[in-house]
């Protein structure tokens, strides 16, 4: 490896480095989705076995809980990305969250496939790099 290609070998294991990172700030938000809704699909799960003027506590966000009463009409409000809210059946509400679920979790192995692959070529390019400056230090 002469000096040139040294140096293109290390500026590729920091672009490998940069690639990793980024796809593991992808993961955390990925992650961090996958539990919101999973939180919101059991709690309406829940919600559902409850009768009508149950007492409990409703998170609004923010680690905050206020105290509400259920009303068991089996209807809840689904908010979109596009602005717009539904009134849904709380049954069609949780299958829809099932299906984002399995979308999140999808989305968070095929992160983790390419952060262990970028790892992989990484590792390997660390490696022919230690073995060359073992091979200068010889000479």
């Amino acid at each position: 490896m002469n000096e040139e290609e040294l140096r293109q070998a290390l500026a590729m294991m920091e672009t490998l480095r940069a690639q990793i990172d980024s796809l593991s700030a992808q993961l955390q938000i990925v992650q961090q989705s996958l539990n919101d809704y999973s939180r919101a699909k059991e709690t309406a799960k829940q919600y559902l076995t409850f009768p009508s003027e149950t007492e409990m506590l409703v998170p609004i966000g923010g680690g905050v809980y206020l105290p509400a009463k259920t009303v068991n009409s089996g209807k809840g409000v689904v908010y979109t990305a596009t602005g717009y809210s539904f009134e849904e059946p709380i049954e069609r509400i949780v299958e829809s969250m099932e299906k984002r679920i399995k979308e999140f979790v999808d989305a968070s192995q095929k992160i983790y496939e390419r952060m262990n692959q970028l790892q992989a070529q990484l590792n390997n390019l660390q490696a022919a790099v230690e073995e060359e400056a073992r091979q200068q230090g010889k000479n």
